[in-house]
């Protein structure tokens, strides 16, 4: 069962976590040790144990801080930061009071971790829908990189100057294309990388372009159809990872997700109409 391979994957990652937890812990890495793509891995350890890779890891940490603490009180609190993965005790104990309610020295002398209230979210209804496993061509685009995240008033801003770009030059315009290179829940949203780009036909095109230029990789993808507003586009993309892919026989690939943008008059109001195109491969 593929869902029973996706478990014994991220088994292995949990297994690493826990011998390393006073390690800095690189999201490259524990892909690595999963054997999958760094641009996937952080939603399909999501999916396999419904924490984000940073909510997961910071438990781990938080917790053994605190047994440590019961253990030995006479540890300092930068004993602590270090054993727990931190190089700033200023951090560790932000994120100690954060998660436990109380500071570590009030830790010292309590009997048990303060209860955490535990809050339920109703899931979003999603318009989504699976199209099939699909072989999506190469794609030659003009683009523009986004490195301050996913910006929703600065992605509309930029697709317009591109269309205009193309429009001057007269490109045969095919296909508006997004590229997710992060996971908002694993980057901080501001550090999240993005393009935007815009399909032209490659024939008689003038030198130099007036636009940074590439070829996005084809293969084959899982397509999903999306509709709705430009917040659930990442809750859909969750779904896709959680329901989807892990009851799967398919692997993602290491290439980057596409959003591949449809015609729609909503854009402005930030109702999206999209595929989503998940790259996979076969499990061996």
């Amino acid at each position: 069962m593929a869902n029973s391979y996706y478990s014994q994957r991220v088994e292995l990652v949990i297994d690493y976590i826990e011998e390393n937890i006073d390690s800095k812990l690189h999201l490259e890495q524990l892909a690595e040790v999963a054997l999958f793509s760094k641009y996937h891995f952080h939603r399909i350890f999501k999916s396999v144990t419904g924490d984000s890779l940073n909510t997961y890891i910071k438990r781990l940490r938080m917790v053994k801080a605190y047994r440590l603490l019961q253990v030995d009180k006479m540890l300092s609190i930068q004993e602590l930061a270090i054993k727990t993965g931190y190089n700033s005790t200023a951090n560790f104990s932000r994120d100690f009071k954060g998660y436990h309610g109380i500071s570590p020295t009030q830790a010292r002398n309590s009997d048990k971790v303060l209860e955490k209230q535990v809050t339920t979210v109703k899931p979003s209804k999603l318009n989504i829908a699976f199209k099939g496993i699909q072989y999506i061509p190469d794609h030659f685009v003009l683009f523009k990189k986004i490195t301050t995240g996913y910006d929703t008033e600065l992605i509309p801003k930029i697709s317009c100057e591109l269309y205009q770009i193309a429009m001057e030059n007269q490109f045969n315009i095919k296909q508006f294309i997004g590229i997710g290179y992060d996971d908002p829940a694993y980057t901080p949203a501001d550090k999240c990388k993005f393009d935007m780009c815009i399909s032209v036909d490659k024939n008689e095109l003038p030198t130099p372009l007036p636009c940074t230029s590439k070829t996005i990789k084809g293969g084959k993808f899982a397509v999903f159809y999306f509709q709705g507003y430009k917040d659930d586009i990442s809750v859909a993309w969750d779904y896709l990872f959680k329901d989807w892919l892990v009851n799967s026989s398919y692997l993602p690939d290491d290439r980057p997700q596409l959003e591949m943008y449809l015609e729609s008059e909503k854009y402005e109001q930030g109702y999206f109409n999209v595929n989503l195109c998940l790259p996979i491969k076969k499990i061996n």
